[in-house]
């Protein structure tokens, strides 16, 4: 499989925008199959761009807004990135779901997710989903589905981001843009994906508590006393209801068993304290039993660590004999970019010079992480939403 990259700063007028992409593509390298991930920020008309890009390409993509893009030149904001893949030997097949307005509607990605299986002429490997922000949604669930409908496939992606207003994240394809579904992408053939999740957390509290009582992303009790307690203990009580970006230095690390007893780390981004029921309400599931502990984030924990991720799966790319791959995606939470504070392209760093030749990455910043996490004991995989880490998937 062969990618190939196109970039502009161009937002504010399409036209422009798009023609700049377009100069970049060379069509001479296109392949049997072919497919594009359009990740840009949240300013453009997203319906203009979904018309141009459909105009000038014949072929589908997909793709979701960030209040940051990474491509192989590294950070950029207010940019549009385009990565396509082609090749013969792998089919991708793009879908778009029915408006999740409930939480009962997210069966639609199970639909989507068998329409789209259904056109791969092989066994699919690999899940590509993004959504919007969508209020009263867990979106724990849609990994969750996903995964049983598709035979634990990975699931990568997430959840769309903008300039933390929360009513301009976008997904589209090549059909349409929209701030009330989801997209997806299944592929199959020859592909050998790798994944690596890094949290940047390197200092703890070392206060481990265990979840004794807990619905769905709202934790009442930690070790039979209410969780505001142990935030109270930790100095960092507030009389503010939502908090979210008062504690992005400050997630929680949830320890969570699997179904098969294995162990999975996540972190999770507080962010509803209800004072009257002194309870704490997250961006993600957090099980009674867990272990939970706050944690801390700098941005120099955040630039070691994300290097040492690309180490890792740099090391991985160019020690495979059998296999080439040839784009590395990333996905880094919102909540990152604000730590990094004004050095924005500090993760852009971990790659930049580094590539072998034919590589290309394409990332985005975004609410929440889809991506699979290796067990503690027994290494599988498991399927999860994180907040506030920076994923890899090579392929």
């Amino acid at each position: 499989m062969r990618s190939i990259q196109a970039f502009t700063n161009e937002v504010d007028d399409i036209g422009l925008a798009v023609a700049e992409l377009k100069a970049g593509v060379d069509t001479s390298q296109f392949l049997k199959n072919t497919c594009g991930i359009v990740f840009c920020g949240f300013e453009p008309d997203m319906d203009l761009l979904v018309k141009a890009l459909r105009e000038a390409f014949s072929f589908p993509f997909f793709g979701c807004t960030g209040i940051g893009v990474l491509s192989t030149g590294g950070y950029s904001q207010s940019s549009i990135s385009l990565l396509i893949l082609t090749a013969d030997d792998v089919e991708f097949s793009i879908g778009l779901t029915e408006e999740i307005r409930t939480p009962a509607d997210i069966h639609y990605f199970a639909d989507t997710y068998h329409a789209c299986r259904q056109r791969l002429s092989a066994k699919d490997k690999l899940i590509f989903t993004y959504v919007p922000w969508l209020s009263d949604i867990t979106f724990d669930e849609i990994v969750s589905l996903l995964d049983e409908e598709s035979h634990q496939v990975p699931v990568y992606g997430g959840i769309a981001s903008d300039g933390w207003t929360f009513d301009s994240t976008f997904v589209f394809t090549d059909q349409e843009a929209s701030r009330s579904k989801g997209v997806m992408m299944v592929l199959s053939g020859n592909l050998q994906p790798i994944f690596t999740i890094e949290h940047s957390t390197t200092l703890t509290t070392n206060l481990h508590k265990v979840v004794t009582k807990a619905e769905g992303t709202v934790v009442y009790e930690l070790d039979g006393k209410p969780v505001t307690e142990f935030i109270r203990e930790m100095g960092l009580i507030t009389d503010k209801t939502m908090v979210i970006l008062d504690f992005l230095g400050t997630p929680f690390l949830a320890t969570q068993k699997t179904k098969d007893g294995d162990e999975i780390d996540t972190l999770r981004c507080l962010g509803v304290i209800d004072h009257e029921k002194q309870a704490c309400g997250y961006i993600g599931k957090i099980e009674e039993g867990s272990e939970l502990n706050m944690v801390l984030i700098s941005k120099e924990d955040i630039e070691n660590s994300v290097k040492a991720a690309f180490d890792e799966i740099l090391k991985q790319i160019n020690s495979s004999e059998d296999y080439r791959y040839s784009s590395i995606f990333c996905s880094s939470c919102a909540a990152r970019y604000c730590l990094l504070v004004a050095d924005k392209n500090a993760e852009g760093r971990a790659y930049e010079g580094r590539l072998p030749e034919g590589v290309n990455v394409q990332g985005v910043y975004i609410y929440g992480e889809f991506c699979p996490a290796h067990g503690k004991h027994h290494g599988g995989l498991y399927n999860v939403l994180s907040n506030e880490t920076f994923t890899i998937l090579a392929i």
